[in-house]
């Protein structure tokens, strides 16, 4: 027997004065959910939020004289995250006081906090073989301007705008697109109030596919090698 079914049978089972307040009680929550439903913020068009990798345990080396430990942290490069191992940094010492002089160790830094990257599909933001900010689809703007919304909401260093190719064509012609796209991705943001000094816009081209296409016919390659067709925002906490 389903939930309905069950509720069903309870309902008759009640008096006629209780299945009244029970239906009215129903109604009442079927209307709140809806109107849930309704409030609820669209969904993005095309962004993709990377899952940010977990936490990785580092044994702290003993102290060491003259430096200061700094923990590995979680970069992005190449359209990856890769983890940097932490490593002893040389510190320079704190004095306070002009005489007698106090000299006292830096606080230790807190370890960064892995950046954080949205993938936007190319071919959802753009048409065919357009970078233009006045080529962005509707729904790539609805996009960025939920993106830049918050991004005016919570602090930040700074966000790096990175346009990508597949490898068809050219390198010159990819790289020239996918610096294109990737400023006037960083335009619209600057148009919904993310500071300009605050955006990085670079061209990458076809570099980082994230994609392993073999031989295959050219119209099943242009639809595998879609995701590497894309604007990665990766937004980082520091500056």
């Amino acid at each position: 027997m389903t939930f309905l079914q069950s509720q069903s049978v309870e309902h008759h089972s009640l008096s006629p004065r209780k299945r009244a307040s029970y239906s009215r009680t129903v109604l009442r929550t079927i209307g709140v959910a809806a109107a849930l439903v309704v409030a609820a913020p669209a969904a993005f068009a095309q962004v993709v939020l990377v899952p940010t990798p977990g936490p990785v345990y580092e044994r702290v080396p003993p102290p060491r004289p003259g430096h200061m430990w700094h923990h590995g942290y979680w970069a992005w490069a190449h359209g990856r995250y890769v983890w940097v191992p932490g490593d002893w940094v040389v510190q320079g010492p704190v004095v306070y006081g002009a005489y007698p002089a106090q000299v006292q160790p830096a606080p230790e830094p807190e370890p960064e906090a892995p950046p954080r990257v949205e993938r936007l599909s190319a071919d959802a933001l753009f048409p065919f073989d357009r970078g233009d900010i006045n080529d962005i689809r509707p729904a790539g703007l609805s996009d960025l301007a939920q993106i830049a919304a918050r991004l005016r909401a919570s602090p930040f260093g700074h966000v790096e705008v990175r346009g990508y190719t597949d490898r068809l064509g050219s390198d010159g012609y990819n790289l020239d697109l996918s610096r294109r796209r990737a400023e006037a991705v960083k335009a619209v943001l600057v148009q919904q109030g993310v500071p300009a000094n605050k955006i990085r816009a670079e061209g990458l081209g076809s570099q980082d596919p994230v994609t392993q296409c073999g031989g295959m016919d050219n119209a099943d390659l242009v639809r595998c090698l879609q995701p590497d067709r894309r604007v990665e925002i990766v937004t980082y906490v520091r500056g």
